[in-house]
């Protein structure tokens, strides 16, 4: 698509009345970014491995497949190829999607390949096999990437520190329902993205943990 005019992204981003509910679903979309809770995430394993080195693979992880693709976005914002920050147009994520998958497999490879903890080689990993999945996803349908990381951030928590991690599951419908009361996916697309979110990172914690 070529660059955008304001008017082009108005007509492209679903125009509903700012109305309290909708106020409240913006907040929770906002405070459930995929890059803040992919971040936070990050750090929440390093407190978990607790070992030498786990920052500074926290920091790696942050830098590298976080920064890196939501710096990437911005460009893209910045030239009018993007509607916004979520790239609201699927066709549009063709590129982030890219970017994404190709940071997650290069962190994977040097994480596997420098014998991090096993804990962050395994959060890696999922985080590629996601980042491919969704990418070949969106080839044809729109998938909610706000639900997929709540779940993954969610289910993280739980698998590091039990019952009170396990609290964040009740973020999951929460941020479902606001990606669907602001009118940016489908119920069946934020279903899809929590259900591929949970199931592939509690598969595989359980598995290889």
């Amino acid at each position: 698509m070529n660059a955008m005019d304001e008017g082009t992204v108005t007509q492209l981003l679903p125009q509903l009345p700012l109305t309290r509910d909708r106020r409240v679903a913006r907040w929770i979309s906002r405070f459930t970014s995929p890059p803040l809770l992919a971040a936070t995430g990050s750090m929440l394993t390093a407190i978990r491995v607790s070992e030498s080195g786990a920052w500074l693979w926290a920091l790696f992880s942050i830098s590298f497949t976080i920064i890196v693709p939501a710096a990437f976005i911005l460009v893209l914002r910045k030239r009018g190829k993007v509607t916004d920050f979520d790239v609201f147009v699927r066709e549009q994520r063709f590129w982030p999607y890219m970017v994404s998958v190709s940071c997650a497999l290069i962190a994977w490879l040097v994480m596997a390949l420098a014998h991090a903890q096993g804990l962050f080689i395994l959060i890696s990993a999922a985080a590629a096999i996601q980042a491919i999945v969704m990418f070949l996803v969106n080839l044809k349908w729109k998938i909610s990437v706000h639900a997929s990381g709540t779940a993954c951030f969610a289910v993280l928590s739980w698998q590091l520190f039990g019952l009170p991690g396990a609290s964040l599951l009740l973020a999951i419908p929460l941020v479902a329902w606001s990606r669907v009361r602001l009118g940016r996916h489908t119920t069946g697309q934020v279903i899809a993205g929590s259900a591929l979110g949970a199931t592939l990172l509690y598969t595989m914690m359980k598995i290889w943990g």
